[in-house]
């Protein structure tokens, strides 16, 4: 999965669902808000709140909308290895640091 549209994450609308494909392996993580995710042929619905994160797990498309307006980022997994984990990231992110090498951004 290749998206890069900036250094800042992506600002997601209220109600203004967006379609992640190829996102297996990859962790959508919520800055800010409350951003809906569901993925095709999976029954859960995931809810996450700032400073939660959902590792897709599945195949085919996902989807993403926000409940109120929100933030959020894509990072690869291998990519949150490599900085000790989500609290380095976020710690990164908040700070105004550049993604870890490897981490993708949406």
């Amino acid at each position: 999965m290749r998206i890069e549209l900036n250094q800042n994450g992506l600002c997601l609308k209220r109600n203004k669902p967006v379609k992640v494909r190829g996102g297996i392996g990859h962790t959508v993580v919520c800055h800010s808000g409350s951003i809906w995710v569901t993925q095709d042929g999976d029954a859960r619905d995931v809810v996450l709140e700032a400073g939660e994160s959902f590792t897709f797990d599945r195949d085919g498309p996902a989807v993403l909308q926000a409940f109120e307006p929100g933030a959020i980022s894509i990072v690869q997994a291998d990519a949150q290895t490599r900085t000790t984990g989500l609290p380095a990231f976020l710690k990164s992110f908040l700070q105004g640091g550049r993604p870890a090498r490897g981490a993708i951004w949406v």
